[in-house]
């Protein structure tokens, strides 16, 4: 991550963006990020300390469970994509991975120093508001239309080859799908090289597949 000191570019992102009508009153100071393609913006270890405004690039958020779950979230893109409003009103919130998919650029806010200004802001949270119903909206739509073969992909996909997978049932249960329709996707990935038979009930994981469900944030670049 690097802070670009160009004022006259941030200014532009504003007017673009229209941040100035995202708020009731004076803005908070605003700065421009820079993170390159793969690097986390946020993690559960490393929460963020500002709010921010996507106005270029994609980003994908995504959580690392264990080989047994995953959570996909996905959001539209009617409207500023804002990140950290979580992280903004719980302060114990333990975020999600959030990766720059591509040359990603924010307009970022420091979290505690304006907490007070944008909780009490009207016009502001009802932006959060909305920025929060499409990203529910966009997670209920995964969830409803990912096919089990790629949420068997999903979780695999965050294990390294050697990785064993015991519990069928467990991990049936997780996709919300009986074992038998689990075992016949196994065996499919099996026959692809991507795991081994290694005994009744039991799979390891021979070559870490490719991540295809992990979330695009934002598309369009601006």
């Amino acid at each position: 991550m690097e802070t670009i000191h160009d004022e006259k570019r941030l200014n532009s992102y504003v007017r673009q963006l229209g941040i100035a009508d995202m708020f009731s009153g004076e803005i908070p100071r605003l700065f421009l990020l820079h993170y390159s393609p793969g690097e986390l913006l946020t993690t559960p270890f490393s929460p963020s300390r500002y709010l921010q405004f996507i106005v270029k690039g994609s980003l994908l958020l995504y959580e690392m469970p264990d080989e047994e779950s995953t959570v996909i979230l996905q959001t539209n893109h009617n409207a500023v994509e804002i990140l950290g409003e979580m992280e903004l009103l719980d302060t114990k919130f333990t975020p999600f991975f959030v990766e720059a998919h591509s040359e990603v650029y924010t307009l970022a806010i420091y979290l505690e120093q304006y907490r007070q200004q944008l909780l009490g802001d009207p016009v502001f949270l009802c932006c959060l508001c909305r920025n929060l119903a499409d990203k529910l909206n966009g997670a209920v739509a995964s969830n409803r239309h990912g096919s089990l073969r790629q949420r068997v992909i999903l979780s695999l996909s965050h294990a390294e080859p050697g990785t064993h997978i015991s519990n069928i049932g467990q991990l049936a249960r997780s996709l919300n799908v009986s074992p038998r329709q689990l075992l016949r996707v196994l065996k499919d990935l099996c026959g692809e090289g991507v795991l081994e038979h290694s005994g009744k009930g039991m799979y390891q994981i021979i070559k870490k597949p490719e991540h295809p469900l992990r979330t695009v944030l934002r598309k369009e670049n601006t």
